[in-house]
């Protein structure tokens, strides 16, 4: 997702976007719109599954969200074809992915104002949930005005209503050179689930990858781990996107997917993280890193042309590596179990929309892979479609451009049965205060000062606690 380090800690944000214009009219029926003309016409069906009529030209709804300027020009077009298609007005309003839109939120919220349709923060929705503004919209995938889309991004509150899903299907990587592989004489990762490395060879392999200056591999006799200038992997951030997936590859997890078990206090889930934390402080593989977006190593573009073989990064990178012929994709070593970690920004009806009906008409059709053809192709977003992954004329839509490892790679995660973990901040209430929690200490694991077992056995019992409360607040 991002261009350099401080972009990626943006990335899960930046990459998700559409765009549109700045301004802030709430749920008004005559302000601002993303055409400068609504077309009238008559009731006949277009193609956005709407009837057209007069009546439309007084509806205006606002789309909330966060992007960039290439993306507000797509979303543009978007809501142009959108408004001539049925007559609905559409202003969207854009915002800096620069953490401050779940402020803005609640600046709106407190002023009576909140757009009809938004982005949301992937551990921000079930708060929104628990505050009883977010619209249950169930009702699209069940009539069929949204087809089935993957699991893994379909969000539900505690009672399993949906209530989002996610724009794009954002997963976890592994990025690697091939001049620098080719050099070592390693053989290229896998891109099938089933031939994931297993966790030796991946540390193996990442040893012969890692080399001092004078020459030395981490994997020979004499390898100065204070002088090393290529390591074997990198982390482009510090943050759970990370340590979830160490988590659920050892056996263990955060929380269970129907969000019943709490599974992060067990040893399986201490195990996987102090992998982590051995591939810095023990194997001498990859390079320091502090739970934090902004110690990582930039996108995998930056990584894999400096001092890294290996990088593990999220899908949004594709859009970094096109047209760089040295940088491959397969898919993460597996512990116990071959698996990958998922993210996305959800989109969200907020119920307090005067036009419920239409907001969540315009809401299937912004989350119809259909629209958002290029961020696709650019591999920015990935589909949150289930067909789109089976379907060889629908993948050929999104994935010609794409390097041939990363399209096997992601193929084979999204239609490998339980392969896609699910980011816990969409589901567990709790999630926020849980995860600050966490922050606090797990920085001295990461550093070799003490271990994630002595760690979790000081903080667990606070987590649970705050787990077991089932609230956000």
């Amino acid at each position: 997702m991002k261009v350099g380090k401080r972009t990626l800690v943006l990335s899960l944000a930046i990459t998700m976007a559409l765009s549109a214009l700045t301004g802030c009219t709430g749920n008004s029926d005559n302000q601002g719109n993303s055409s400068n003309a609504a077309q009238e016409g008559t009731n006949a069906p277009d193609s956005a599954g709407n009837s057209k009529d007069n009546a439309a030209k007084d509806i205006t709804l606002e789309l909330l969200y966060w992007g960039d300027d290439v993306q507000k020009k797509l979303v543009e077009a978007a809501t142009e074809k959108y408004t001539a298609d049925t007559g609905i007005k559409i202003n969207a309003q854009v915002l800096p992915a620069d953490g401050t839109f779940d402020t803005f939120i609640q600046t709106r919220l407190q002023s009576g104002e909140l757009p009809d349709i938004s982005y949301m923060g992937e551990g921000d929705i079930q708060k929104y949930n628990e505050m009883g503004i977010l619209a249950d919209i169930s009702d699209l995938l069940t009539d069929g005005s949204i087809p089935e889309k993957l699991p893994a991004i379909t969000i539900h509150s505690p009672e399993q209503k949906v209530i989002g899903v996610g724009l794009s299907n954002q997963l976890e990587l592994l990025f690697y050179s091939k001049a620098k592989f080719d050099e070592a004489g390693i053989a290229y990762p896998p891109t099938k689930v089933e031939e994931a490395w297993d966790w030796d060879t991946f540390v193996a392999n990442a040893k012969k990858l890692t080399k001092d200056s004078k020459g030395k591999t981490a994997a020979e006799e004499g390898f100065n781990a204070d002088l090393t200038e290529n390591y074997g992997l990198g982390f482009t951030a510090g943050r759970e996107f990370h340590h979830f997936w160490a988590a659920n590859a050892n056996g263990g997890g955060i929380v269970s997917p129907d969000g019943k078990e709490f599974q992060w206090d067990s040893p399986e889930s201490a195990e996987g993280i102090q992998k982590l934390a051995d591939l810095v402080n023990k194997d001498k593989v990859a390079s320091p890193f502090t739970y934090t977006w902004s110690t990582g190593i930039g996108s995998a573009v930056d990584a894999l042309s400096g001092g890294y073989a290996m990088a593990i990064s999220g899908s949004w990178d594709l859009a970094n590596i096109k047209g760089n012929e040295d940088i491959g994709v397969g898919v993460l070593p597996k512990m116990k179990k071959a698996v990958t970690m998922n993210a996305g920004a959800p989109l969200v009806v907020y119920n307090t929309s005067k036009h419920i009906e239409e907001a969540k008409k315009f809401y299937a059709y912004m989350v119809n892979p259909e629209n958002s053809l290029e961020l696709l192709k650019s591999g920015a977003w990935l589909p949150n479609q289930a067909d789109w992954y089976t379907d060889a004329a629908l993948v050929d839509k999104w994935s010609s451009e794409l390097p041939v490892s990363a399209k096997e790679t992601i193929l084979s995660y999204s239609t490998t049965k339980d392969a896609i973990v699910q980011w816990p901040a969409y589901y567990v209430p709790a999630y926020l205060k849980m995860n600050t929690e966490y922050e606090k200490s797990i920085d001295q694991a990461l550093s070799g000062s003490k271990s994630v077992k002595e760690i979790f056995d000081s903080i667990m019992p606070v987590i649970k606690s705050l787990w077991e409360s089932g609230k956000v607040s």
